[in-house]
């Protein structure tokens, strides 16, 4: 456990604090909770580094390496059989957040893997559900298959096609007007499927921010605050967040949609 603890030099502490920085001296404070927070980790103490790193983060201090000794932290505490209820949840919080900050952190994935594998285990054991992975709606999954730029781009080149098979179509010689013929019906479609796609990107970029369900199950209430007749979301899963409203927040986890309260769900930095 102790080889994962992630320490950063004083220099990179004080560069990824720059976005919250409002002078050295709050830099160099948040380098020492940074540094403090490994030390309590390296030595067992886990309620003592967790709140260490949990200052960091209502600080604003955003840093994968902090995020990760977070979530590593909690997923000590749970190895230490000092576990609290949520434990594995944040722990997930934790890595996911390393990830959106870091993509392709190969210790946080195989952390994430292991928190994921042991809440399963957990739920088998009580007779519930192992999925912890749900899948996304078809339109969203389409969407989500490569970033807004790309859909953008795809409907700029489609735009392009199409103008050059208009241009195509209008000269003298069969070949021209063949190739605008075969051009204009390929740019066309071009444009209106990355237009849309491109749109709805940028829909769920702006209307969509992402959690991790942070407490043992999250159940699932209509609009009114009553129990839906649906499956709870289980602790660590990744979950859309759509709304919220006063205590609650409307989720989707795969098909399933409903409103929880805000406290059972960690958002995820955007």
């Amino acid at each position: 456990m102790k080889r994962g603890v992630r320490v950063l030099a004083l220099g990179v502490v004080a560069l990824a604090a720059c976005g919250s920085w409002t002078g050295p001296a709050r830099a160099e404070s948040d380098a020492e909770m940074f540094a403090r927070g490994v030390g309590a980790l390296q030595e067992g103490a886990y309620d003592k580094a967790i709140t260490l790193f949990e200052g960091l983060a209502d600080r604003g201090f955003a840093h994968p390496d902090a995020a990760y000794n977070r979530g590593l932290s909690y997923l000590a505490r749970v190895r230490a059989h000092a576990e609290q209820p949520g434990d594995l949840g944040r722990a997930a919080a934790g890595f996911e957040e390393t990830l959106a900050q870091r993509p392709r952190d190969l210790d946080a994935e195989h952390a994430l893997e292991q928190v994921r594998a042991e809440v399963a285990r957990r739920s088998a054991m009580r007779g519930g559900s192992t999925q912890m992975q749900a899948r996304p709606p078809i339109a969203q999954a389409l969407v989500g298959l490569a970033p807004e730029p790309v859909w953008a781009a795809g409907a700029a080149v489609g735009s392009l096609v199409l103008t050059v098979g208009l241009l195509l179509r209008r000269k003298a010689t069969p070949a021209h007007r063949l190739a605008g013929l075969i051009a204009v019906p390929l740019g066309a479609i071009a444009l209106i499927l990355f237009a849309a796609l491109a749109g709805g990107a940028r829909h769920l970029r702006h209307t969509t921010s992402q959690g991790v369900v942070s407490v043992p199950e999250a159940r699932l209430l209509d609009e009114r605050g009553l129990t839906r007749n649906a499956e709870p979301v289980p602790e660590a899963a990744k979950v859309d967040v759509i709304e919220r409203r006063g205590a609650l927040v409307l989720i989707r986890h795969g098909t399933a949609e409903g409103w929880t309260q805000a406290s059972n769900v960690r958002l995820l930095p955007r």
